[in-house]
């Protein structure tokens, strides 16, 4: 269901996950879907950018979720810019060993549907209550603007006391194995 072309809500009212990342236990923390309201469009202009430096950890308190709220966004970027994610601030996501990975402008051309698909796809991210995340941006020149469009859900969890999850969704970081 992650990264579907339709983007739906990762969860319905009455499933089962074990949350995993690093607001939560080792082992994960499991949970039950109470409800789901939908975040049409948020923007949110990051100013002005100095030509050809990364201005890193950059926050969006507006974001913010209440406790035991877990956000499903993706995200567009309207200028040109490159835009990296970290969630929260310590962890880099959407990296390997060597290389941040970064989301380019979105593709505004009508012959590119399938690289809009396949940007507004990898754009998808989740996040735990006030965990803000964090946006690196980056523009080749100067510019005054640097705006990104949210959209997606939110949903409103209770914690799990009987039974077992569904199915375990990491909400930011990586898979540790603990070496």
């Amino acid at each position: 269901m992650i990264y579907d072309p339709q983007f739906k809500p990762i969860l319905e009212v009455g499933h089962t996950v074990l949350l995993k990342g690093s607001g939560f236990k080792t082992t994960g923390e499991a949970y039950r879907c109470l409800a789901i309201d939908a975040l049409p469009e948020y923007q949110k202009d990051f100013g002005s950018l100095t030509a050809a430096i990364w201005d890193t950890d950059n926050e969006d308190s507006n974001l913010e979720l209440e406790s035991y709220e877990l956000g499903q966004l993706r995200m567009m970027v309207l200028d040109d810019v490159k835009v990296r994610l970290k969630n929260p601030a310590a962890v880099a996501k959407w990296r390997t060993g060597k290389t941040n990975f970064f989301l380019p402008r979105f593709p505004s051309e009508a012959a590119q549907e399938w690289y809009k698909e396949y940007v507004f796809r990898l754009s998808e991210f989740f996040y735990w209550e006030a965990a803000t995340p964090r946006f690196d941006l980056y523009s080749l020149i100067a510019t005054s603007k640097a705006r990104v469009v949210f959209t997606g859900w939110k949903f409103k969890l209770d914690p799990l006391t009987t039974g077992t999850p569904a199915f375990t969704l990491i909400v930011d970081g990586w898979p540790s194995t603990g070496k």
